[in-house]
């Protein structure tokens, strides 16, 4: 009896471990929510040239302004509410390049100003591209203040830049102050802390000692909640908040992972989790609309080193094993967020399914 308790527990542990070094090695090779992202939907982003931009130096206990209760392991989700197109409940991311501009009025005939943080990195470029073409006014905000040298938003133009940190609330509630934002895209995120980050990220980016997901995914999502539902009191009904989670983070068996090589996968999805549960309570409140969609790998032709990967998740995915999620190219993404927002009524948490049905609406 003691054996046949105790072996399948001491595989399991061994098959989760499996699972989660699979979905590190996978996003080894892939160019990217969160996000921020991933293991596998983390955002490649860059301390240097990408999302973590938005980042400043800090270390593992900032105490976060204005925040609720720190999360916790066995933190529990509901399902979100969905409206607009929801066929299901789904169980449980001209270049001005200065940073003290005059604020600025929405533009005749714009759909509004979104402000997008970690619009210097894999996933926000690209949710600033599409809404840019879409007719948006977008703000960015990062350390660095202007897109990625050579990237395809550099190129584009359009977009007004903002220097900040998004780890202090006052940084990013200053850029809000200038008024006239109608949405936010928290597109801020890390594939891995410490130093391997740098082989994981797009971006090549290299996080400062101390930076965890914590700090970085659940402080900066909880500043620009708090900051942006403090700026908009007024507003004729809920504005919109996009969030990129995880896939994942409908897993409810990743506690196994801690002790083993997947730990890291664990405290990835406790943050994720934490910032899904503040956005449903706001949105239950009515004081925003809550946008999360959860891909599983965000891949783009731009990066072949990614097709490995992505063609083994969607193989998984296509004969049926439950954990995994079909891929999602990161223009996808970007226009479901986009789509979700222009809707004026789209809300709740979306899988790569309802990814899809956004993105077709806006791909006509």
């Amino acid at each position: 009896r003691i054996h046949f308790v105790e072996v399948p527990c001491a595989q399991m542990r061994v098959g989760f471990a499996f699972v989660g070094t699979i979905c590190s090695l996978s996003a080894l090779f892939c160019a990217d929510f969160s996000a921020a992202f991933t293991p596998p939907c983390l955002h490649p982003i860059g301390f240097r040239t990408g999302d973590a931009s938005a980042f400043g130096v800090f270390g593992p206990e900032i105490p976060l302004p204005r925040t609720g209760r720190a999360p916790s392991a066995s933190l529990q989700l509901r399902p979100m509410k969905r409206t607009q197109g929801s066929r299901h409940a789904l169980s449980m991311q001209s270049i001005s390049g200065e940073s003290n501009m005059a604020p600025t009025q929405n533009r005749a005939g714009s759909k509004g100003k979104l402000l997008v943080l970690g619009g210097s990195g894999f996933a926000g470029s690209k949710v600033a591209e599409v809404a840019l073409e879409r007719g948006f006014e977008v703000v960015a905000m990062s350390r660095r203040g202007k897109a990625s040298p050579g990237s395809a938003l550099e190129a584009m133009g359009g977009v007004e830049w903002r220097i900040g940190d998004a780890t202090k609330f006052e940084e990013v509630e200053k850029v809000l102050a200038e008024g006239g934002f109608t949405g936010v895209v928290h597109a801020i995120g890390i594939l891995l802390e410490g130093e391997q980050n740098k082989f994981a990220s797009g971006s090549g980016s290299v996080p400062y000692k101390g930076m965890t997901y914590d700090d970085i995914t659940r402080q900066t999502a909880f500043n620009a909640i708090n900051a942006f539902t403090e700026s908009s009191p007024g507003a004729s009904g809920p504005l919109p908040f996009a969030f990129i989670s995880a896939a994942e983070a409908r897993w409810d068996f990743d506690q196994y992972f801690e002790g083993t090589p997947a730990d890291f996968l664990r405290r990835y999805l406790i943050a994720k989790r934490a910032v899904e549960r503040e956005l449903q309570a706001k949105g239950d409140l009515g004081l925003l609309r809550p946008i999360v969609v959860r891909p599983s790998l965000i891949w783009t032709w731009e990066k072949p080193g990614a097709l490995l990967p992505v063609a083994a998740f969607t193989v998984a995915n296509k004969i049926g094993i439950p954990i995994i999620d079909e891929p999602v190219s990161v223009t996808r993404l970007a226009r479901a967020i986009v789509s979700a927002i222009e809707s004026g009524q789209e809300s709740g948490i979306f899988d790569y399914k309802e990814m899809r049905r956004l993105a077709k609406a806006i791909s006509a």
